[in-house]
């Protein structure tokens, strides 16, 4: 069942709400997605007592609790605002809480850690600590952006301009990472002593103030709200009946699956692997060093080209974009692979940043497409409770594959690397990259049957039109 939506024109307040608290989130998004596995890593490496722990198998554990936490968040949670609305309250109160839990990363490091156990389990305790905080930290974000702020934009968008709406959308998770490489990341080196607390308390300041300005921003509305119990919603996409009258949506949850899983095969060690495997520097008396130029180039470049392929999918239809963003991304899957390949010189952080670019276009060009299709498909009225099938498809299961396979090709092929008190690590492993483009593949299967269906729906109008 496709959703029908009106020719809805997306005003200036309206993007505002969009841009303002969809990047917000993202900020808060990009701590957990990213630098939470660097963060783990730096207690690794940097435990004075040179005990240290697998940080790899670490990072993959977090990545999956998080994802479990998330998707049942949002498949409870979404069901519960279709039934009660709300949105707003929702969206501000629940941003203020997720940026009070993303500031209290600030507290936990190897000292405070220590105050609570002895020295030698420390740096461990510390990364227990944080995977519990993400859990919490995961709990509001997943209330508030996956399951409200999600539906909302659903229910403000039509089939005419979903494709802008979400070409925008996609690139803020990279704007959000922009900021932070250019103008924090440098709180977190060891020449700046490693300020981690600081860049905590400002990224979860952000949050905090958003959600405070969003109560104020989002116009109070009526809202259509489901009559069933909350239960039954919740259950509802699960349903074989559901499954069948909405065929071209499973099979888009389908593509998007696979896309996800290949992508948390590497992505969750994409900043260790650019600093320690290719040895991309990131320390110096500076806030932008090698590294950060070259996540400043990827995300930048990635980011505006991706919203030429939003607006040439609601040109020439979305359909017609899906195999081309794939190529994109299989392309810079294996520009990646070469990175370490090069000598340490200034040639080797030009070809990452063009890697990184092209892998990072095709990254953020996939969902952009496919997110598209799945707001375009999910029934009307029910946005909330199908926000947390899609969280199943998207976070849930391929958390809890991909970074497992990624740590397997880390034990197995990564380089030995010795960090400041001896503390003796694997590196993420550039293998990694070719098992994610082999993955990718796959996703060409479900692709292949939706367009087939799509062409058959195509041709019913056509004789229903005669």
């Amino acid at each position: 069942m496709e959703s029908k939506a009106v020719n809805q024109k997306v005003g200036i307040r309206l993007w505002l709400v969009f841009i303002l608290i969809g990047l917000a989130g993202q900020f808060a998004w990009a701590i957990e997605n990213m630098y939470l596995n660097t963060y783990i890593t730096y207690l690794n490496f940097t435990d004075p007592t040179g005990v240290g722990f697998d940080y790899s198998l670490m990072i993959a554990i977090t990545t999956a609790l998080s994802a479990v936490v998330a998707t049942l968040t949002t498949i409870i949670m979404g069901a519960l605002i279709d039934k009660v609305g709300h949105k707003r309250l929702f969206i501000g109160f629940g941003y203020i809480i997720w940026g009070i839990a993303t500031s209290a990363f600030g507290l936990l490091n190897v000292n405070s850690s220590s105050d609570l156990i002895p020295i030698k389990m420390a740096a461990s305790t510390a990364a227990i600590l944080v995977i519990v905080l993400d859990c919490v930290m995961t709990f509001f974000g997943s209330t508030s952006n996956d399951a409200t702020f999600n539906s909302y934009v659903t229910s403000h968008t039509s089939d005419n301009n979903r494709g802008k709406v979400e070409g925008v959308l996609s690139i803020l998770p990279l704007i959000a990472m922009l900021f932070i490489f250019v103008g924090l990341n440098g709180l977190t080196t060891k020449e700046n002593g490693y300020r981690w607390d600081l860049f905590f308390y400002i990224i979860g300041a952000v949050v905090i103030v958003v959600g405070i300005v969003a109560l104020f921003l989002i116009p109070k509305e009526k809202e259509d709200l489901k009559k069933d119990p909350v239960f039954k919603l919740m259950l509802n996409g699960f349903k074989p009946s559901t499954v069948k009258s909405n065929k071209k949506l499973y099979l888009v949850f389908l593509i998007y699956f696979i896309y996800a899983v290949a992508c948390q095969i590497y992505f969750p060690y994409l900043m260790v692997y650019i600093e320690r495997s290719c040895g991309i520097s990131n320390s110096g008396s500076g806030f932008l060093t090698d590294f950060a130029i070259v996540m400043a180039v990827a995300l930048l470049g990635g980011s505006l080209l991706s919203l030429v392929i939003g607006f040439l999918a609601d040109k020439f239809g979305k359909d017609k974009m899906i195999i081309p963003t794939f190529c994109i991304l299989g392309v810079g899957l294996l520009l990646m692979y070469f990175i370490p390949s090069f000598g340490a010189s200034t040639g080797k952080t030009v070809y990452a940043s063009i890697a990184g670019l092209v892998m990072i276009l095709g990254y953020v060009a996939v969902p952009t497409i496919v997110n598209a299709l799945v707001r375009q498909y999910i029934p009307k009225g029910e946005e909330g409770s199908f926000m947390g099938i899609r969280m199943l498809f998207v976070v849930a299961l391929p958390m809890c594959i991909g970074p497992f396979i990624g740590n397997g090709f880390n034990q197995a092929y990564g380089e030995s690397y010795e960090g400041d008190y001896s503390v003796v690590g694997k590196t993420p492993s550039k293998f990694g990259y070719l098992m994610a483009l082999a993955v990718l593949v796959l996703a060409l299967i479900p692709t292949y049957f939706y367009l087939k269906e799509q062409k058959k729906g195509t041709k019913n109008e056509n004789l229903i039109t005669k």
